[in-house]
């Protein structure tokens, strides 16, 4: 009995169909499932998802932040791995955002298309982009580090988050080499973000 099934028998239908439409999206890379397909992998009727939910639209919305929650997981785990304050885990950050954005391509796209509650993402913003606050702190550890505690990490992380989400869509939309063929996602990133650290770096101390 797959794991979908077990939760539900436990009597926790909406987690269970959520993580029902995640692994259809994960199955064919595609957010074009049914409510009813929904409904057969997680072991219900086809009408049992409208307990839990209005439409499709609603239940998409729950796999969004079940997405979000897993880019966050993916944020903490590589800042485990690197000296806090260090270039190197800003850039790999960059890379697992590029690896998540090709890899999980359906998801990403679901992540950040407006889907008709823009408003309500905006109030909700600190819920639901923990991953983008772990960037934040491995930015204002590294100005700290490098006696540049007064810049404006917020600001700063979002340049870079800026530059990262421009390659991944780019890249997703293959148009990142439309006018340099040799242009490596990484590299391409790499070499931006190090540019903007050797500019607070070098910048006269306030």
């Amino acid at each position: 009995m797959n794991q979908t099934r077990c939760n539900y028998h436990h009597g926790d239908l909406r987690n269970a169909l959520i993580i029902a439409a995640a692994e259809l999206i994960e199955r064919d890379g595609t957010l074009d499932f049914s409510m009813a397909e929904a409904a057969a992998s997680a072991g219900v009727s086809a009408a049992a998802p409208y307990r839990h939910f209005a439409d499709k639209e609603e239940l998409l919305r729950a796999v969004r932040e079940l997405a979000f929650l897993g880019l966050g997981y993916a944020a903490d785990d590589i800042v485990s791995e690197y000296p806090r304050g260090s270039a190197e885990g800003i850039l790999a950050m960059g890379h697992m955002y590029l690896a998540y954005a090709r890899e999980k391509r359906a998801f990403f796209s679901l992540m950040w298309e407006d889907r008709g509650d823009i408003a309500e993402r905006r109030d909700n913003v600190s819920e639901e982009h923990g991953g983008f606050m772990v960037l934040v702190d491995l930015v204002s550890t590294f100005c700290e580090a490098n006696g540049h505690a007064s810049v404006n990490s917020l600001h700063l992380a979002t340049q870079i988050w800026s530059m990262g989400h421009g390659i991944a869509t780019l890249e997703a939309n293959q148009l990142l080499d439309l006018f340099d063929r040799s242009i490596q996602p990484e590299t391409l990133l790499d070499e931006s973000v190090r540019t903007m650290l050797a500019g607070v770096v070098s910048a006269p101390a306030a």
